[in-house]
């Protein structure tokens, strides 16, 4: 039974809150495993990684409640409509503002007990924190000390970089998920249609551990990123400044008026490369796996051009697709391919 006491202690911004974090999911963290999560976010300059570490920080950590310390400002604020909060016993609406704390880095090489249970997000973490040229550094030992504690610690981290080998080895070796980013503004079909920059990220999401995908979806044993996806970063605009704080309630958006505009944007979908790569060879993932649990162990050209003429394809315009989708010449000295299968 819950007293009139205990009911007391949750004000309005908590029930405003809980409606946010059940309209909007997170992208990546799964509440359930209860676990730390750390994505490393790389890609060139104005390819994405800023905006992106800043949705994901507000959206798995800050809408869970979680505090963020960053090294770049990140805020929004939500408004909720009154219709949505009577619907939830509420007299009316309101405004929830997020924000995230300044990240400092003498209390965070410390351990500072402040960094438990948090999330960390770090721009351009090779410039002050990890960076494989100087990894016997006070600082790069210290910081590598800081990634060995999250798990004691029960904190999260979002880092981005250019490049991932630009990092200490002990972090790229910690690191959940890799996320490569670029703008699809730089396109060849971006620059064509004049394409404005910070609408549209294309991400590759590299499974590291089995955190997202599972341990046999593991990118060390597939050798396969996660299918490519858009994310729609328009609605975003002004979540992240990393030159300068931002005003107090620079960004808002309702969840009556754009919530299910919000929804769209925020889900993820195939790139339209990915939908134009299944249409021209999806036939050939279905053949390789006919293939493969027939039973079947090797075949021959002619046995493939069989296959490859039922789609219109001869073995010229095949080949340097079939070791893609399982299937590998034995040697080029002979006629023989061996058939692995092709495991979606």
């Amino acid at each position: 039974m819950v007293t009139q006491e205990a009911r007391s202690t949750v004000t309005k911004e908590d029930v405003l809150k809980e409606i946010i974090r059940l309209t909007i999911r997170p992208v990546f963290r799964r509440i359930y495993l209860n676990r730390e999560l750390v994505i490393g976010t790389i890609g060139d300059r104005g390819g994405g990684k800023s905006g992106s570490d800043a949705v994901i920080a507000i959206t798995d950590f800050m809408m869970n409640s979680d505090t963020v310390y960053s090294n770049m400002d990140i805020s929004c604020a939500i408004d909720v409509d009154n219709e949505t909060a009577q619907s939830y016993g509420l007299n009316s609406g309101g405004l929830v503002e997020y924000r995230s704390l300044p990240l400092e880095k003498d209390a965070l090489l410390k351990l500072d007990d402040r960094y438990r249970n948090c999330c960390l997000v770090i721009e351009e973490i090779n410039v002050q924190y990890s960076n494989a040229r100087r990894f016997m550094s006070n600082t790069n030992v210290d910081f590598n000390e800081v990634c060995q504690q999250l798990r004691k610690l029960q904190s999260s981290m979002l880092f981005n970089v250019i490049d991932e080998m630009f990092i200490d080895s002990q972090l790229r070796a910690l690191t959940d998920i890799f996320l490569k980013t670029y703008d699809k503004a730089f396109d060849v079909s971006g620059l064509e249609a004049k394409k404005q920059t910070g609408h549209d990220f294309s991400w590759k999401i590299y499974p590291m551990t089995g955190y997202l995908a599972g341990e046999q979806k593991r990118y060390a044993v597939t050798k396969k990123t996660l299918p490519p996806v858009i994310f729609h970063f328009s609605p975003w605009h002004g979540v992240f400044n990393t030159w300068q704080h931002q005003e107090k309630g620079i960004y808002t958006m309702s969840t009556r008026d754009k919530n299910k505009q919000f929804q769209a944007e925020m889900s993820v979908k195939s790139s339209d490369e990915m939908i134009e790569e299944f249409n021209e060879w999806g036939w050939l993932a279905d053949e390789a796996t006919k293939l493969k649990e027939s039973g079947i162990k090797t075949i021959d050209s002619y046995g493939l051009n069989q296959i490859f003429t039922k789609y219109n394809k001869t073995m010229p315009q095949v080949q340097n697709r079939l070791k893609q989708f399982g299937i590998q010449r034995k040697s080029k000295s002979e006629d023989i391919y061996i058939i692995n299968g092709y495991d979606l």
